[in-house]
């Protein structure tokens, strides 16, 4: 099978894959088998492996998703638009925001070039690295600022004051005690109130209330040192990855 063809069959399994939610693991593991094949058969193509990278973020494997992110990385390559786009929410799904803030490089530069497609991904980005300066650019499109108000409210508050090192305090807190276990990540807004970070693990119902727990804790004890309160419109809470809708709508298969 020569590269192209194995693109072409590899795009329209993760196509599939994104109309799956979580919890459909009789659907994921053929799919899986699947890529597999596929990838023996062209061993030398990094598309095959960015599918199992996602396979892996859905099943809730967080360990052989990180590694074949690295292996991926590793490998290196150009890639079409529309696996760049599935490789970089994947790394922002288990907390590698450094390696897609390289790739995404580019497209940061040209923002209003990359709404239609790469949208979500470069709010994910910013959201996780703690930019929210460029959450806030993102939001000088009236386009998109509409669509999604209270986000870009929530940068404009935090983005141009000390406030912003407390966001990214939080997050470095979240990211450190999940680094394990953590498998996607998305973001609901509440009007009014703020945003909330929804988290995605491998742990179970128990493990997950334990670890927010946990975590709240640390938060509490960050801010204390700091002698000032919480945000006060930034919330978070974690769910097993089975509990993960499907993707449909973040990925249309277009880029």
């Amino acid at each position: 099978m020569d590269t192209e063809e194995a693109r072409r069959q590899v795009r329209a399994i993760v196509n599939e894959l994104l109309d799956y939610s979580f919890s459909q693991t009789f659907d994921i593991l053929p799919a899986e088998q699947k890529l597999k094949a596929i990838y023996q058969q062209c061993p030398n193509g990094i598309d095959a492996l960015i599918g199992l990278m996602l396979v892996n973020i859905m099943l809730g494997n967080a360990a052989n998703a990180r590694a074949l992110g690295e292996k991926i990385w590793s490998i290196g390559g150009n890639l079409s638009s529309f696996f760049e786009l599935i490789y970089c929410d994947n790394l922002l799904n288990i907390g590698e925001s450094d390696k897609a803030g390289i790739l995404l490089q580019d497209r940061l530069n040209h923002i209003r070039d990359n709404l239609r497609h790469f949208y979500m991904i470069m709010v994910k980005y910013a959201l996780l690295s703690g930019n929210l300066m460029l959450l806030k650019r993102i939001g000088d499109y009236p386009e998109v600022y509409e669509q999604e108000r209270p986000l870009f409210e929530f940068a404009a508050d935090h983005a141009l004051d000390m406030s912003v090192k407390d966001y990214r305090a939080v997050i470095k807190i979240i990211l450190d005690n999940l680094k394990d276990s953590l498998c996607a990540w998305e973001y609901a807004l509440h009007d009014g109130e703020g945003i909330e970070l929804l988290l995605y693990t491998s742990l179970d119902v128990p493990q997950n209330t334990a670890m927010q727990e946990q975590l709240l804790e640390r938060i509490k004890g960050y801010f204390l040192s700091m002698q000032q309160p919480p945000l006060p419109d930034m919330f978070f809470r974690l769910m097993n990855i089975k509990l993960h809708p499907a993707w449909a709508g973040n990925g249309d298969g277009s880029a």
